[in-house]
């Protein structure tokens, strides 16, 4: 039975290796004959009893993904679209926020008063709190928008 197989499978092989035509229609069926044979292989290993394996490897992995990804995450990737200082620097790295930027956040006026300013920070911050299921990044924005604001008010 097993040299049958192994000829059948050569055979198979040859057959792939010579024509154009079956690559192609092989090339344009992959994903489903692999999902198939994937499936094909789960109902197999279910039926003979030898699925728990399988469920037991995926659970002893997971968490090292899991890990691995939050890992990942922190990895700074550089592409070319990147505008970048003299310095190296791309804009967000050097931290500083344009008072337009700022404005445009807090959603004021560029010429807005102090009072207003402060006012627009605390209704936000209100709102996008950590404390209130929002983030730490939203906050360090908002109080980054409010003091280039306030800074702006102070030199002019």
């Amino acid at each position: 039975m097993m040299r049958i197989f192994s000829i059948a499978l050569l055979v198979a092989f040859i057959a792939f290796m010579l024509s154009p035509r079956l690559r192609a229609w092989l090339r344009a069926r992959a994903p489903m004959l692999v999902l198939g044979a994937i499936g094909g292989a789960a109902v197999f290993l279910a039926i003979t009893g030898r699925l728990n394996w399988i469920f037991g490897a995926i659970g002893a992995a997971l968490p090292v993904l899991w890990r691995l990804a939050s890992i990942l995450r922190f990895l700074p990737l550089k592409t070319g679209a990147q505008s970048q200082t003299q310095s190296g620097e791309t804009p967000k790295q050097r931290g500083k926020m344009t008072p337009e930027e700022a404005a445009e956040l807090l959603g004021v006026a560029l010429n807005a008063s102090r009072d207003e300013i402060l006012s627009a920070h605390r209704r936000l911050m209100q709102k996008i709190h950590p404390d209130r299921g929002g983030t730490d990044y939203l906050a360090a924005q908002l109080n980054a928008a409010r003091d280039c604001l306030l800074k702006e008010r102070q030199a002019s």
